[in-house]
């Protein structure tokens, strides 16, 4: 006996009281668990299999047993609902699109303070600063305090146990207080700095290393001098990505619970004033799913850290008996949004605008390669059925390292066998220019008769481009084969307001045909992603080896900025004395020794 006339039987069976429910398969794994004020009037809803969708039908088919957990009252059905959810992670249970734990910075509780980056674990007498949506920022913004406050970020087993300073303390990113060479006090100094510039006092500290770069200058130490200058400028660089949305006290998660196209989740995290990301949490394209959201909640603030405080955007569904289990159980002050909090409006406008971003994203997703060709055939009305795509985008590095890629799409998807990369070694940047470049890759492209020929061919960049391509086209005869079209970027780069050209028409919206639209910008970013990797991979392999590799006093940064003015090893060979003293950092000694060693071979 399972599915339906086990749920006819429990149904009989079933308490009438408030509590919780678990479907279970023949592995007795849960997979749907659910929450009811009345047991008994609930199951009787999912006897009605007509009235169910799709996937709550299969859950009652696959069901083997069902069970019971009652409660006291509603709100502890709804915690225990929660807490099972995310233990047994349910196949049929509506969950979080993402309920992955965001990077965090946390600064110990030892006598000399460790700061590092984590996840879920720490001890409740360390001071923790964010969460950060993006790993990558974290560590970023990690290295760069690293640098300006020498904290330590050794484990305490490696720090007891320290004889000599490590690499760190010799690249400068460390004060070594482990073998004493920073006092107790300067340290203490130094991790106060670090806790200001969090708290959003970045403005007195940038003052105070102003002060402490020009009295270094003053005195001479020209090196102390421009190290302090440069935590400056990266100092400058954290304060420019951040937005202020209230006063420097404010600390708590912004909710925003929006329904106009799906029912979807954004949670913003604001701390000390400051904005420091978001994420969409969860979307879906039923309403009825609105029932689910205290559940939800309670699932994502259940494990990990925890702000003091949320404001909801508006009232959501059993908000009574989560404001009760979210102060009692998580220790979180949940209320509602209101006037009286200050930049509240200004971040429910930042939430909305990244969440719109997000549904867009949502709304670009397709199913199939075949039903991506299909859409983009018909929208742009072309007679045949589309096999293939090829993306074009030109990279390069201080006008040198010149490399163009294409990246090919078909119904198998993007095909990194059948897309290449041109290097071009003596092209020119500075006298001819992107639109050339592209211009000599089409010629190399299809000056092979043999070679595959794409049905779309897509460009980075506007009309000009495009008439240029098409020239080459014309040239082999394939200007009625390989229908082009070109991307001009939007206003402040911003990809909402990208425009696309062909032959035929300029400046088309795609902003109408979502998919179509995060399709073509996908096969634009692969392809830029692949022009800038290699175009990278030459710069770095200009460095690695060149005559210059043993001339003394010259190091890497140095060989690069040589490079880089002469665009290459060829051109340089053929310079003069005068013309090497233009470049920074080159004195007459050493530019008389790269001329020696110019002649000598």
């Amino acid at each position: 006996m399972e599915g339906l006339e086990i749920l006819k039987k429990k149904i009989k069976e079933a308490p009438v009281t408030s509590g919780v429910y678990l479907f279970k398969n023949k592995k007795d794994q849960p997979i749907y668990i659910g929450k009811a004020i009345n047991i008994k009037r609930r199951l009787g809803n999912y006897g009605q299999m007509k009235n169910l969708p799709r996937r709550l039908q299969q859950m009652v088919f696959q069901t083997n047993a069902i069970e019971f957990e009652l409660t006291e009252t509603e709100r502890n059905a709804l915690l225990l609902e929660a807490l099972l959810i995310k233990k047994f992670a349910p196949r049929y249970n509506i969950r979080l699109k993402d309920d992955k734990s965001f990077p965090l910075i946390k600064i110990s509780a030892d006598n000399y303070p460790r700061i590092s980056k984590f996840r879920n674990e720490y001890n409740k007498n360390d001071l923790v600063f964010g969460p950060f949506t993006s790993a990558f920022k974290t560590d970023k913004v990690l290295k760069i305090l690293q640098k300006i406050f020498q904290l330590r970020s050794c484990t305490n087993q490696e720090f007891k146990n320290r004889s000599r300073p490590c690499l760190l303390y010799d690249i400068k990113q460390c004060s070594a207080p482990c073998v004493g060479k920073v006092s107790f006090d300067d340290y203490k100094h130094q991790v106060q700095n670090t806790i200001d510039f969090f708290k959003g006092n970045q403005s007195d500290i940038t003052k105070d290393l102003e002060k402490e770069m020009l009295t270094a200058s003053k005195l001479q130490k020209y090196e102390r001098a421009s190290e302090i200058r440069d935590s400056i400028q990266s100092l400058n660089f954290i304060i420019r990505e951040e937005i202020k949305v209230g006063s420097q006290d404010s600390n708590y998660d912004f909710i925003l619970v929006n329904k106009d196209k799906y029912l979807s989740i954004f949670i913003s995290f604001i701390r000390y004033g400051r904005y420091l990301g978001g994420k969409m949490v969860y979307i879906s394209k039923d309403d009825e799913d609105e029932k689910n959201i205290p559940s939800l909640l309670i699932q994502y603030y259940i494990k990990g850290f925890r702000p003091k405080s949320i404001i909801c955007s508006g009232k959501i569904n059993n908000f009574k008996d989560l404001k009760v289990i979210f102060k009692e159980k998580l220790e979180i002050s949940l209320i509602v949004k209101n006037k009286k909090i200050h930049g509240v409006n200004n971040i429910e406008k930042i939430s909305k605008k990244n969440l719109d971003k997000e549904v867009k994203k949502y709304d670009q997703y397709y199913d199939t390669n075949s039903e991506i060709l299909n859409l983009t055939q018909q929208f742009f009305k072309l007679k045949n059925p589309i096999e293939r795509i090829e993306g074009y985008d030109n990279s390069f590095y201080s006008n040198n390292y010149a490399v163009a890629s294409y990246i090919a799409f078909n119904n198998e998807g993007f095909s990194i066998k059948d897309s290449r990369t041109y290097k071009f070694k003596d092209f020119d940047l500075k006298k001819f220019g992107d639109a050339d470049l592209m211009k000599k890759v089409f010629q190399s492209r299809f000056e092979d008769s043999n070679k595959i020929i794409p049905d779309i061919i897509l460009i980075d960049g506007g009309k000009p481009y495009l008439k240029i391509c098409y020239e080459i086209l014309k040239k082999f005869h394939l200007d009625d084969k390989i229908f082009l079209i070109s991307i001009s970027k939007g206003h402040n780069r911003d990809y909402r307001f990208d425009r696309y050209n062909t032959l035929y028409e300029s400046n088309i919206s795609l902003r109408n045909q979502p998919k179509i639209e995060g399709f073509l910008q996908k096969i634009r970013d692969k392809a830029h992603k692949l022009s800038k990797q290699n175009s990278l991979k030459r710069m770095s392999d200009s460095i690695k080896s060149s005559f210059l590799d043993d001339i003394k006093g010259i190091g890497k940064v140095k060989k690069l900025k040589i490079i880089n003015y002469f665009g290459s090893t060829k051109i340089l060979k053929q310079t003069s004395k005068e013309e090497l003293l233009q470049i920074e950092g080159v004195n007459k000694v050493l530019a008389q020794t790269i001329m020696d060693k110019i002649n000598n071979e």
